[in-house]
């Protein structure tokens, strides 16, 4: 065999050998990549519909219900982060509105955004420096969908899971509407709304006299 050929043979075989290790690698990552994924998905806090009593002006207070209303007490707590699920969203603002212990809320009238003064478990804040927030307040109470409300006029008579309307908005992010539910409400399975949409039901902990529960918001980034 000419020595001339020995080179090329061994470029051509540590090619080759380049090569099958390359397929080998990438192969394995595109086996493991849905596996590794789905240890590390990020997922953007799904929205919901606004439901028909958000009024407009509530003030600013993390205290929703004040020491005597009724009610089983909680602590709602959690981080606004943007869409890498990982970067905290500072002063990022947050409405929330809820009904009663006896599932009522503080009008009912649909659309009335101005006519009523005052504010009851209505709340706005912004979060912290570490985009973080906290909500004092109690469990709602469960109502059936009125009757006779434009649109959803199918619904009415329909139980309703007790939840907890958020709007967070972030002048770099997509404003986000959603509602918060819990776990282990017989009403969400047959929900319209919370049913389609289980990543939105958190569970909560006894504490003493206080239920505890923590949920953590991902904003979609604006262009």
């Amino acid at each position: 065999m000419s020595k001339d050929l020995i080179p090329k043979m061994t470029l051509a075989l540590s090619r080759r050998t380049f090569l099958h290790r390359s397929a080998v690698i990438v192969g394995g990552a595109l086996l493991g990549g849905p596996a590794f994924a789905a240890n590390q998905v990020c997922r953007l806090t799904e929205p919901e519909i606004v439901g028909p009593f958000y009024r407009f002006g509530a003030p600013f207070r993390s205290q929703l219900a004040g020491p005597d209303e009724p009610g089983d007490r909680l602590i709602l707590t959690g981080t606004v982060f943007s869409s890498d699920c990982r970067t905290p969203l500072p002063g990022a603002l947050i409405e929330m509105w809820q009904a009663n212990n006896a599932g009522l809320y503080d009008t009912s009238k649909p659309g009335n955004f101005t006519e009523a003064t005052t504010f009851h478990l209505r709340g706005m804040l912004y979060t912290d420096e570490k985009g973080r927030y906290q909500i004092e307040t109690i469990v709602p109470g469960r109502y059936p969908v009125p009757p006779n409300l434009p649109g959803l006029e199918k619904y009415a008579g329909l139980m309703r899971p007790a939840h907890i309307h958020f709007r967070v908005i972030e002048s770099l992010h997509i404003p986000l509407t959603m509602q918060l539910y819990f776990k282990g409400d017989p009403f969400i399975a047959k929900d319209p709304w919370a049913g389609h949409k289980q990543s939105l039901a958190i569970d909560l902990e006894q504490d003493g006299r206080l239920r505890r529960g923590v949920f953590d918001i991902v904003l979609a980034r604006g262009l």
